[in-house]
């Protein structure tokens, strides 16, 4: 039987915009259709919100920084990093240069290759994964951990996630308050830290056009989701009342109320992380992730749960061993 390594996440990080707007500024500048006082119903209080398309790279790099310091890591000693973005233009480092030229290299300039300058991963190999909505992060983690597992020469991977919506963008999707934000984590291979237990994902391309079918994601979102997770858990004979703490992402947070009940975990295993700061593309349940091990808010051993849907679209469950 083939032996497969311990592979744990050594380092976990994330950040958000520090710009901060409020229900109601962002009703002001019609931002969200929904009235501020649903949207607070939901769950929801603010968004982060980016002020330059630099601070994407900027999140990243500050995100990367504190996972490598959480592993307790060196540049050098990273053999693969893994840039990760739902937004196509997240992955594109902003020229300043304005000529038809510029214009045809800037599709160039990429986001992974800046930030291995920048960080000195002189020894890495690099990457991208894109085109997975919201659940990018994951498939990078996927990714990272396959290559690892497979290439017993490589030890640590960074992967790094990152997305700023458009300048003057909407800031509310299906009734969702969007950040801007970014996460960072190191996969080691033989760390035993929120070790990686099992993964599932279904994905689907009749949803391919969210905004035609946005009545279709709204409807199957509850049926695949616990499917994904039923099968997680069957895969990895757990059954759901042994999940110690689901890290939920920003979304509605009455959506989590019912996905819990349909898979049948306690509803007091869902983590009452940070306070509410709107749901980013990538980052949510790394945020969760990082207040948990900074605050020890998990025995040594718990199971912990990570779900999150992806437009495209894919729905991905992730089971940790703390």
């Amino acid at each position: 039987m083939e032996h497969i390594p311990v592979i744990g996440m050594s380092g976990v990080a994330a950040v958000l915009a520090p710009a901060q707007f409020e229900l109601e500024q962002l009703a002001a500048s019609g931002l969200i259709e929904s009235a501020p006082a649903v949207l607070r119903q939901f769950g929801f209080a603010r968004a982060h919100v980016a002020s330059s398309p630099f601070d994407t790279g900027e999140m990243a790099l500050q995100a990367a920084r504190a996972a490598l310091q959480d592993a307790e890591l060196q540049p050098d000693e990273v053999d693969l990093l893994v840039w990760a973005s739902a937004r196509p233009e997240s992955h594109v480092r902003p020229s300043n240069t304005d000529s038809r030229a510029s214009e045809l290299f800037d599709g160039f300039r990429y986001q992974a290759a800046w930030l291995q300058e920048t960080l000195g991963l002189d020894r890495a190999d690099v990457l991208a994964v894109s085109q997975q909505g919201c659940s990018t992060m994951f498939s990078a983690l996927r990714t990272a951990r396959a290559i690892l597992s497979t290439e017993p020469d490589r030890t640590h991977a960074l992967c790094v996630a990152s997305d700023v919506l458009p300048a003057g963008a909407p800031r509310e999707i299906l009734y969702n308050v969007i950040s801007d934000g970014a996460c960072a984590v190191v996969l080691t291979r033989g760390c035993t830290t929120d070790r990686w237990c099992a993964f599932r994902q279904i994905s689907s391309g009749y949803y391919w056009d969210p905004m035609a079918r946005a009545s279709e994601i709204m409807a199957s979102y509850f049926v695949t989701g616990r499917q994904v997770i039923q099968e997680l858990l069957a895969s990895a004979n757990v059954r759901p009342g042994d999940i110690d703490l689901v890290l939920p992402t920003g979304v509605n947070r009455m959506s989590w109320d019912v996905m819990m009940q349909l898979v049948d975990i306690p509803a007091d295993r869902l983590y009452d992380g940070p306070e509410s700061f709107g749901h980013t593309i990538s980052a949510d349940t790394f945020i969760q992730l990082a207040h948990l091990r900074q605050n020890g808010d998990a025995a040594a051993g718990s199971k912990l749960l990570m779900f999150t849907y992806g437009f495209g679209s894919s729905w991905c469950a992730l089971l940790l061993e703390h």
